[in-house]
This record gives structure tokens, C-alpha cells and sequence, in this order.
């Protein structure tokens, strides 16, 4: 049989375990307005769990931190988990995206319902009327994905929450959101490649697009890259870092007068994203007479140039922001006649090209830094338009 006797440790306060074998601590979370104490309760499946919550409510006690849950709302717990619990392991990019999402979607529609009755239903509704109409600038619904991305992030703050024993389930677990919008993908065709690289050299940073044609890197690991990640040796280069422009996060706004944006050297996506990427020969020698070229730059700049050890850098040595890269690209398919297509088909292209060309699979999920071989098959095991057009020339001897 448990013991059922209040048992006190040293500064733990009042501790005892319940009939069904589970523990409860008790404290004292102030006054109400006739004067009387107010009794609040935790729970654990042990006691040493237990104590070392009720340790912390009590220190929040102490620095007058504690929420008692009747004020404990939404809104007060999102931007409470954000700061303690979601900041320290998420990318910059990542938290920005979180409080875009609490302060212009969730706070303004549901942050002032109190934490303990928040509903399923409330939820659901909340993100049917996003996706019908929830964009902030009032042009439409949000997509599918930026959806999904929304309730990854409450439902990662509701299951905090349930750990803290504040909700006894997350109740966002069985929301259903809108169906994923598979895009197509836009593929430059090996002809409109060849003009592209005709017209590279119109650029002074023309080689960073055909350095990205064959390498598949994404746009932020391309200006991320420095010279000290390069192998001469072994022709090969390490992706170590990405580089974007972002918003600065409201903490840093309110604690001084910040610019609205802010150039970040970050993480890469994923675990995966940390690679080592071989260099085509071609390639490789088009990169050493790159790297005179801004040699040369250094010397003609002198002082004014700060080496910042980007190989795609500034005339003085500062970064190239993906905004820049995007604008220079654009340029060069106007100037070749090509379409239209962003930066990232250059990922898709080398992908493709990669795949057409027998390269295994596994192969071109490690160099693209996919988190799995699954997500590189899914993306680009189909068949391009010329393959296709191959494929149906071959069986004339059918007419």
C-alpha cells in the first residue's frame, strides 16, 4: 500500500503520494482578495520528479514568475515556452518564424483563452479560418504548409505544457490540416543550361551560378561558404553554415533601437546539411582563376577591403546576401531568354541532371544534405521532359 502520510523535505514543501501511487506536492501560491491563502497542486509519476517541480514553482515564487493557471493564458504561456524552452535549440530563421506565427496569428485570435480551456474545437476552427482567410495582409488563406508548419509549432508548446503538469493532454494532437500542394518544380532543360552558362560571365559573381548548377547547394550555404572550407587538396569543400537575412526578434527590437533586419551566419537545416562536397575538375579550375580574380580585388580595394573569407563576396570583402544572389540570377535569364525560375531550381537542376545522369541515389540525397534518402526520392525519382521525349522517339518501329 503507498504511504499516504505527508512526507516534508528539506525546502521541498509539503510531498505525499496518492492512493493510485502517484505523487503530489502542495504549496502556497499567495492570497486571494478575502485574504486567504491559496493552495495549488503538482503532480509526478515519482517523488524526485515532483520535488524538483515544486522546486521551480517555488523559485518563480520567489522571483515573482509564477502564473497561478486561472491567469495563466495562451498568449502568456507561448511567449513564456518560446523564450525558456523553444529558443535555446532552434535556428534563428526558426524562432522568427515562431513569433511570427504567435504575435500576428494565434495571440490575436485565441491568446486570450486561458491555457486550461483551450479546446479541439477551438483549434480546429482556428485553422479552417486560416486557411480560408488568415493571410495578415488580407490577400487570401495561408497555404497548407505554412499551416502545418503553425500547428508543429503549438502543438511542441502544448506538449511542454503537459509536461509542466499545466493541461492534462495536448489537445492539438488529433487536429486535422489541409492537404499538402505538391508544386511542381521548375527544371531548367539542358538547353536553357547551356545559355545560363553562356551568360555567366556578364556578372562579376557569374561563377557562384554555375558553382551552385553543379554543386546543388542551397542559396543561404552558397554566400555561407568561406575559403577556409575549401580543400585544395582533395578538390572538395565543407558546408558548414548558411547565411540570410532576417528579421530581428521582438526582444531584441524592445531591448534597443535595432534595425527591423539583421545579416545572420547560421546553422545549417539539418544534421544532414553538415557535408563534405567533391568539385568537379572543370569546375575546380574555373574556381582557382575565380579566386585570383577577387585576389586581385583585395589588392586593388587595399584598406578599404575587410576580408571577411567569403569566396562570394562584396567588391570590399563584406557578404553577398541571398537577396543580391536572387537579383544577379534574375539578370542573367533575362539577358539568355530563359523563363523564369528562382534560384532554387539551380538545386533541382543539379539533381536532376544528377539522377539522368546514373548517379546512385543515395549519392545525391548526401550532397544535397537531404535528412533522408526517402526525401531525395520523393522530390526527384520522375522523369524530366527530355528523358520522356527520348523514351517516346525510341519506339518508332510501333508506326
Amino acid at each position: 500500500m503507498p504511504n499516504r502520510k505527508n512526507k516534508k523535505g528539506k525546502g521541498e514543501g509539503n510531498i505525499r503520494q496518492r492512493t493510485d501511487g502517484t505523487w503530489e506536492a502542495r504549496f502556497t501560491a499567495g492570497k486571494n482578495d478575502d485574504g486567504k491563502q491559496i493552495q495549488r497542486s503538482i503532480y509526478g509519476k515519482t517523488r524526485a520528479e515532483v520535488s524538483k517541480k515544486l522546486i521551480e514553482v517555488l523559485n518563480e515564487l520567489n522571483t515573482g514568475d509564477y502564473i497561478p493557471s486561472n491567469k495563466l493564458t495562451l498568449a502568456i504561456w507561448l511567449e513564456l515556452w518560446l523564450k525558456q524552452y523553444a529558443s535555446i535549440i532552434l535556428r534563428p530563421s526558426t524562432y522568427i518564424s515562431y513569433e511570427g506565427y504567435i504575435y500576428n496569428h494565434i495571440n490575436p485570435v485565441m491568446g486570450g483563452i486561458l491555457l486550461k480551456d483551450l479546446t479541439s474545437e477551438r483549434i480546429q476552427v482556428f485553422y479552417n479560418d486560416k486557411f480560408q482567410s488568415g493571410r495578415t495582409d488580407g490577400k487570401g488563406g495561408l497555404s497548407p504548409k505554412t499551416i502545418r508548419n503553425l500547428h508543429n509549432m503549438l502543438h511542441k508548446a502544448l506538449d511542454q505544457a503537459c509536461r509542466n503538469n499545466l493541461i492534462a493532454k495536448n489537445i492539438a494532437e488529433h487536429s486535422v490540416l489541409p492537404k499538402r500542394e505538391r508544386k511542381e518544380m521548375r527544371v531548367l532543360s539542358r538547353k536553357e543550361q547551356k545559355e545560363l552558362i553562356l551568360k555567366i560571365g556578364t556578372e562579376r559573381l557569374g561563377f557562384a551560378i554555375l558553382f551552385d548548377l553543379s554543386t546543388g547547394l542551397r542559396i543561404g550555404e552558397l554566400c555561407g561558404l568561406k575559403w577556409q572550407d575549401i580543400d585544395f587538396s582533395k578538390k572538395t569543400f565543407q558546408v558548414r553554415r548558411t547565411l540570410q537575412r532576417l528579421k530581428t526578434s521582438k526582444t531584441e527590437q524592445h531591448e534597443s533601437e535595432t534595425a527591423k533586419t539583421k545579416v545572420v551566419e547560421g546553422k545549417v537545416k539539418t544534421d544532414k546539411g553538415y557535408r563534405e562536397i567533391p568539385i568537379q575538375d572543370k569546375i575546380f579550375t574555373e574556381l582557382l582563376v575565380y579566386q585570383e580574380r577577387q585576389k586581385q580585388e583585395k589588392e586593388e580595394a587595399s584598406d578599404a577591403y575587410w576580408d571577411n573569407d567569403y569566396v562570394f563576396a562584396s567588391q570590399l570583402g563584406g557578404a553577398v546576401e541571398p537577396s543580391t544572389m536572387r537579383d544577379m540570377f534574375n539578370r542573367i535569364l533575362k539577358l539568355a531568354n530563359i523563363e523564369h525560375a528562382n534560384f532554387h531550381s539551380l538545386r533541382h537542376s543539379f539533381a536532376t541532371r544528377a539522377i539522368e545522369s546514373g548517379v546512385p541515389i543515395k549519392a545525391v540525397s548526401d550532397i544535397l544534405g537531404h535528412a533522408t534518402v526517402q526525401l531525395t526520392m520523393d522530390l526527384y525519382c520522375h522523369s524530366s521532359m527530355d528523358l520522356k521525349r527520348d523514351a517516346v522517339n525510341k519506339i518508332v518501329d510501333l508506326w
